[in-house]
């Protein structure tokens, strides 16, 4: 900081001793300044004033220094005596005269820096000029007399431009193979000096090789002193925007040039707008002949081209295009239009004109109707076509259409109308019309009003509202016949129409008598009501002949024709030593010894062949037991599935033998009728006890869990009170039967308790699967689908259910778990019935 301080000390001490040499009294008063004729870059006008780039300079030179400035024109007179005579003098130029001697000081004034701009294939060849100077190159540029400007570089042939828009195009055009541009003052980056960049390469002489000059002689030392003392006002930038002026002008091209580009330019829009004008209106004409309905065409007034078709015309005829226009694929109908046309070409209008076409392979009538008109700058037949032949069968096609809907809607039973918005019948069948006591001719046309009574109108009005709104109506209403005392079932339905407007445009009506259906229906209802209860009382005894079957103490066997086994209870398998399931389908012969397997073949043959039945006695040893059985072998034969075979029931009789054991097998089978309700044909109370007393000391002695479920029928009161007891009898029957089939396909044992209550054991398992069990007698219950209208927890009968289980021991007793039982039993009814609870 303090050696910047010592330097701007020094500067000023400098400066005060350079100027301290300048007295005021030295000073001129002014001087003389010659120039030459050369503008813009010196010149004098009439009035002896300077014009051009140096007198701007000395101008601004004259208002800094004070010191006035006389301007002279310079015509090749000796420069030195020139100047002594009239001292104080300088010349003021490019280049100076021709100086012989060392009497004449330079003093440069102006630094003038030269830009050349150029395409890059010329980079080379401009190297060698500029540089180099061993090509000779072409330069235009703005300023006239600019070649001064281009000291020392007599290879550049410079060529004045009145616009920059003028030296592009030459450029381009290889006119020129560079162009220069001029600055004064330090180097800037100028607009135009950018645009030039991005498209050229550039290369610059730069200023200091390239000045603008005063001269004056030696012995005006002090001159010399005072026009250095001048320059120190940097009056280069008074004398730059004048340069700048010069060298760049605004619009960049000449008057001349800007009219004739304004001129062109106006022609081209003029056109554009006309064309666009033509067009547009030829494009509206054209989307008005598209969007016609009606076949149009644009004939030429010969008739041998067509300039336009629409849609509706091409499907009338096949066309081909050629060169942008339209000709008949058929040459036949092309050489018909063409004489048609030409017939009536003194004509400005063809009204309804009729000529003969090929459409298909068949002559039509075609109608044609043709005014002239302007289209696409060319006189022309606007052409409406009608197929007359078409039109016609179209005709004739509907009227039959229309016949054969007639036939089809008369063929219908059901009644069938249209309605309009306002009311009137547009068509229906003879069915309504019949209905309604009048004609389909009579009533087409006609407002309903005037066919249907008040009251039925207003109920039809009702009906509608909905459906002008797009809904469709649909019920089933009972009517009186028509000269008739019973009603019938009508059903109603009404459906909107649309046009293709998507509006609606009718209401169309359809009665349809379906008494006889509804009859129908109800008669299969009821025969099937009727057969779901047959099936269920064959369901029932044929679940109590395979209960019986399944649990006979008495061998029961099936055999088909061929000997083998289809069926056998647990006593039959257990006189072979085996189970049901390993003996079913092999042969019988297989399972006995050699001599037994015959007999028993030979007896089977005899009771196939003969279809008696065969009852004989056997006696049959296992170990050292010894057991009579009567045998009794009868034919089967089913119809439906066509199969035959022979049931085989064997009964011991031993006890036939001993008059003792005969007793006890006649007790036996009074204490078995004791166990079964009479009623629901399931275990009674006093099974129950004994089985459960049974299975008490099985789990005790096998650590098992032994689970009790009391179920009771909810609101069974109120059942029987509306149904009779009667209906409950079957109710408590179909319960029963649900709960021991269940029960019974699970190993338990289902028991009726008394009144509505049953009871189900069940041995085994743990809390998951009982619950599990429990819940498929609920389901169970629930799939009897009972009707019980009178309960207030479901429309069909529900049964609470109350479960208990406990391991047996010498803890707890029988009793007990029958109370929990029953304690959770009561929780479930308390608790809104139709569920399951578990005593904790």
């Amino acid at each position: 900081m303090f050696k910047r301080f010592l330097y701007l000390i020094l500067l000023l001490c400098c400066s005060a001793s350079s100027f301290a040499v300048l007295k005021e009294s030295t000073k001129p008063q002014k001087i003389n300044v010659y120039l030459e004729q050369n503008l813009p870059y010196s010149g004098i006008n009439s009035n002896n004033e300077a014009l051009g780039l140096y007198g701007q300079y000395w101008q601004s030179w004259s208002s800094k220094t004070g010191i006035a400035v006389e301007f002279d024109l310079y015509s090749e007179q000796d420069l030195h005596h020139l100047l002594s005579e009239n001292s104080p003098a300088v010349y003021s130029g490019l280049t100076p005269p021709l100086i012989t001697d060392n009497t004449i000081n330079k003093l440069g004034l102006i630094n003038v820096s030269a830009d050349f701009y150029y395409f890059s294939p010329l980079a080379e060849k401009m190297s060698q000029a500029l540089i180099e100077r061993k090509k000779s190159i072409i330069v235009g540029g703005l300023l006239p007399e600019a070649q001064q400007l281009i000291v020392g570089n007599n290879n550049i042939n410079y060529q004045q431009y009145p616009g920059l828009l003028e030296l592009l195009l030459d450029l381009f055009n290889n006119k020129i193979e560079a162009i220069v541009m001029f600055n004064i003052g330090p180097e800037k980056s100028s607009l135009m000096d950018t645009l030039l960049t991005q498209f050229l390469k550039s290369t610059s002489i730069e200023g200091d090789t390239n000045s603008l000059f005063v001269y004056l002689p030696a012995e005006q030392q002090v001159l010399l002193e005072w026009l250095q003392w001048g320059n120190q006002f940097s009056l280069t930038n008074d004398v730059a925007p004048f340069f700048l002026a010069l060298n760049e002008p605004w619009w960049g091209t000449s008057v001349d040039m800007a009219r004739n580009i304004a001129i062109v330019f106006a022609v081209l829009l003029l056109f554009i707008i006309f064309s666009r004008s033509k067009r547009k209106k030829d494009r509206q004409f054209k989307d008005v002949l598209d969007s016609s309905p009606y076949p149009l065409a644009i004939f030429a007034l010969d008739g041998n081209t067509l300039f336009y078709l629409n849609d509706e015309v091409k499907s009338l005829f096949p066309f081909k295009k050629k060169n942008k226009k339209f000709i008949f694929e058929e040459a036949e109908n092309q050489l018909l239009l063409s004489r048609f046309i030409n017939k009536a070409s003194h004509q400005t209008v063809i009204d309804n004109g009729l000529m003969r076409l090929l459409v298909n392979n068949t002559f039509h009538d075609i109608e044609i109707s043709a005014k002239r008109i302007h289209y696409q700058r060319k006189t022309a037949w606007l052409c409406h076509l009608k197929d007359v032949t078409a039109l016609l069968s179209a005709e004739q096609k509907l009227i039959e259409e229309r016949e054969l809907l007639r036939k089809v809607l008369d063929s219908i039973p059901e009644q069938i109308a249209f309605k309009s918005p306002k009311g009137s019948i547009i068509g229906c069948n003879t069915a309504w019309a019949e209905a309604n006591h009048t004609t389909v001719s009579h009533a087409t046309g006609r407002s309903a009003a005037d066919m249907l009574p008040i009251e039925m109108l207003k109920k039809q009005k009702l009906q509608e509202s909905a459906v002008w709104k797009g809904e469709t109506y649909n019920t089933q209403e009972w009517v009186s016949q028509k000269k008739s005392i019973d009603m019938s079932l009508v059903n109603i339905t009404k459906v909107p129409l649309y046009n293709d407007k998507g509006i609606i445009f009718a209401i169309l009506t359809i009665d349809n008598d379906i008494t006889a259906l509804h009859n129908l229906s109800k008669q299969l209802k009821d025969e099937n009501l009727q057969r779901k209860e047959t099936e269920k009382e064959l369901s029932k005894q044929s679940l109590l002949l395979s209960t019986v079957f399944d649990a006979s103490y008495d061998p029961i066997c099936l055999l088909d024709d061929e000997g083998r086994i289809i069926s056998a209870n647990k006593s039959f398998a257990k006189l072979l030593n085996s189970t049901p399931d390993e003996i079913i389908g092999r042969l019988q012969r297989d399972l006995l010894s050699s001599d037994r397997a015959d007999w028993a073949a030979r007896q089977n043959q005899e009771v196939l062949e003969s279809g008696e039945p065969l009852t004989f006695e056997d006696l049959i040893f296992s170990g050292d037991k010894k057991t009579w059985y009567e045998v009794h072998k009868a034919p089967f034969n089913d119809e439906q599935s066509h199969s035959k075979g022979i049931i085989i029931m064997a009964r011991d009789i031993t006890a036939h033998k001993l008059t003792e054991e005969k007793l006890n097998s006649d007790a036996s089978h009074f204490e078995q009728k004791m166990l079964h309700d009479p009623l629901t044909n399931i275990a009674n109370r006093r099974a129950f006890d004994e089985h459960f007393e049974r299975l008490w000391q099985e789990t005790s002695s096998e650590q098992e869990m032994l689970s009790v479920v009391m179920c009771d029928i909810d609101y069974f009161k109120p059942y029987n009170d509306n149904y009779g007891h009667q209906m409950g009898d079957e109710a408590l029957k179909l319960i029963a039967l649900a709960l021991h089939e269940t029960a019974s396909k699970m190993g338990c044992l289902a028991a009726r308790y008394g009144g509505e209550e049953f009871v189900v054991i069940i041995k085994g398992g743990n809390a998951t699967k009982v619950l599990r069990a429990v819940e498929k007698l609920q389901e169970a219950v629930h799939q009897t689908q009972v009707e019980h209208l009178y309960s207030e927890v479901s429309r069909y009968i529900t049964v609470s259910m109350g479960l208990s289980s406990i391991f047996p021991s010498d803890l707890n007793t029988m009793k007990m778990l029958v109370a929990e039982a029953d304690a959770a039993l009561y929780d479930a009814k308390i608790s809104g019935r139709d569920q399951i609870s578990v005593h904790n």
